[in-house]
């Protein structure tokens, strides 16, 4: 037994001293980090001792296989790489949590053992007999043993709804203190080599990530949006930093080939094999180069499309500002940031442009009855060339939230940002009376529209409204158009119609369109 206590006393002593696998803190600097959507690449430096020799210590959460030196030159040979087993191992940012699930256990330890006391107490009232020969005594020994059972069991009910509460609690730090726990804690890597002077060598994390965030605020009067960009990191290497920090829109490539393009050969096709198969293999190869074709056409049309859009001016007052923190090469986007990083898993917030930056825009009111009854509230970008990394961003209307979307790509791709509803500018859409009526040699269907723009706000306002005609997919179906008032401003291809109508306040200004389509008697209309 004492020498069972003492095997055990040497084990405590061991697993509560990282010292003895594992520094306190590492021993080498971190000079630099590069953020990827999925993982982060540290830049660490050490230096060289007297006899020429170093021993870099570094957490586990990183790659074996990404740990190379900067520059080999300053090395001796080749750079050893060894990753070597530990207990499991805490950085400094998780004490407090772990003094609170230490804690909360010993809450726990000392209920169960007043749980236990008051169950032994309940086992013997039930199990003890009082004796039978004092009658006046057994009277009284019944009613104090009553009094003492009911005590305990209402103890006992109360203590185990109170270590229920305390275990939830217990549950609750426990999972929050092992998913905040570094990455592959139950080793550490050793980088060691002989050189001279600094030695800097890069190594790969994927416990690591980042995402941009906005804050947009738009002033409908003053026409600009003032912008404020942050980045959310986050990561679990149990290494913390305050520095200067890259972040990347995108991963580096892996496996990168020379493009080139293989012969076609082609040869007569054995006679043994059967004809089923050769029908299937054609159709699948016609299958395929039809996809392909398809989605070529495809991806031309919508960077037709793009180039349209692109190519629209839209006369502002002032080119917008370019955000001086965003870097674009052929590729890749990156921005670089000074702030303070925590290895605990815990998500920061960094500011990536400390001084606001205001971007011009014009405020369009867009209606289209068809899809709601109140207006879009759109800030119509004009001619900006920056660029914003893709992210989630905050709305404000005003300085009022608004609500949230995602930019896919600004400055681009993104010309209109829609940033909410503007609830007291409505449409009404009201048919008019529809009636089919039959000619000598075909059919005639009247129809139409009556649009009805009500400005419930205080000061005029200028409303775009887009709606619809008919589009005959058939050369037998005619379409008429007997009255548009007003006039629309465009009408493309699709028959899609576009007005712009101002509208005084408190006032209401209709639209009417009308027209008649003409088919084969006999036949019947489809819409699609």
């Amino acid at each position: 037994m004492k020498l069972f206590t003492a095997f055990m006393a040497i084990l405590l002593i061991a697993t509560s001293c990282s010292a003895l696998d594992f520094p306190e803190g590492p021993n080498v600097d971190i000079s630099k980090i590069d953020f990827y959507p999925s993982g982060a690449k540290f830049t660490f430096s050490i230096r060289a001792g007297s006899d020429g020799k170093f021993e870099a210590i570094i957490p586990g959460a990183f790659l074996t296989e990404s740990i190379h030196a900067l520059d080999p030159d300053y090395l001796d040979g080749e750079l050893r790489v060894e990753r070597k087993a530990r207990t499991r191992w805490l950085p400094s940012g998780l004490a407090e949590l772990k003094a609170q699930v230490e804690a909360q256990t010993q809450i726990i330890n000392e209920l169960n053992a007043r749980k236990s006391s008051l169950e032994q107490t309940l086992s013997l009232l039930k199990n003890s007999e009082p004796e039978k020969s004092k009658p006046a005594e057994l009277l009284t020994y019944i009613k104090d043993a009553q009094t003492l059972r009911l005590e305990a069991e209402n103890e006992l009910a109360v203590l185990k709804v109170k270590i229920s509460e305390e275990q939830e609690k217990l549950r609750v730090f426990t999972n929050e203190l092992n998913s905040r726990r570094p990455s592959s804690d139950s080793s550490f890597i050793v980088v060691s080599g002989s050189g001279g002077g600094d030695i800097e060598f890069e190594a790969f994390t994927n416990a690591a990530s980042w995402s941009p965030k906005y804050t947009l605020d738009f002033n409908t009067e003053a026409e600009h949006i003032q912008v404020k960009m942050y980045v959310k990191i986050s990561q679990k290497t149990g290494l913390d930093f305050n520095g200067d920090m890259t972040f990347h829109t995108k991963n580096p490539d892996e496996n990168i080939t020379t493009p080139d393009v293989q012969p076609l050969r082609v040869g007569i096709k054995p006679k043994q094999e059967t004809v089923m198969t050769s029908a299937r293999t054609s159709l699948k190869r016609t299958n395929s180069m039809y996809k392909s074709a398809a989605m070529y056409d495809m991806m031309a049309v919508e960077e037709d499309a793009e180039d349209a859009e692109e190519e629209a001016d839209y006369n502002s007052a002032a080119p917008a500002p370019r955000a001086p923190a965003v870097r674009e090469t052929l590729s890749d986007r990156t921005l670089d940031v000074d702030g303070l990083t925590t290895g605990d898993g815990s998500e920061r917030e960094l500011e990536v442009i400390m001084s606001d930056l205001f971007l011009n825009c014009k405020t369009v009111l867009m209606m289209i009855p068809e899809q709601r009854n109140n207006a879009w509230i759109i800030a119509s970008m004009d001619e900006n060339n920056e660029h914003l990394i893709p992210g989630i961003a905050d709305l404000r209307v005003d300085g009022q939230a608004s609500g949230r979307i995602f930019i896919e790509e600004y400055g681009v791709g993104q010309k209109k940002i829609p940033f909410g509803y503007a609830d007291q500018i409505t449409i009404k859409k009201e048919r008019l009376v529809e009636k089919t009526g039959v000619s000598w040699f075909s059919g005639v269907f009247t129809s139409g529209y009556k649009l009805e723009i009500t400005n419930g706000t205080k000061s005029d306002k200028v409303v775009t409204v887009r709606e619809r005609l008919p589009i005959p997919t058939d050369d037998k179906i005619k379409l008429d158009v007997k009255q548009i008032e007003p006039k629309e401003k465009e009408r493309d291809k699709e028959n899609r119609l576009t007005w712009e109508v101002e509208v005084p306040a408190g006032a209401t200004v209709p639209i009417i369109v009308d027209y008649t389509l003409s088919y084969p008697s006999g036949e019947e209309l489809q819409y699609r």
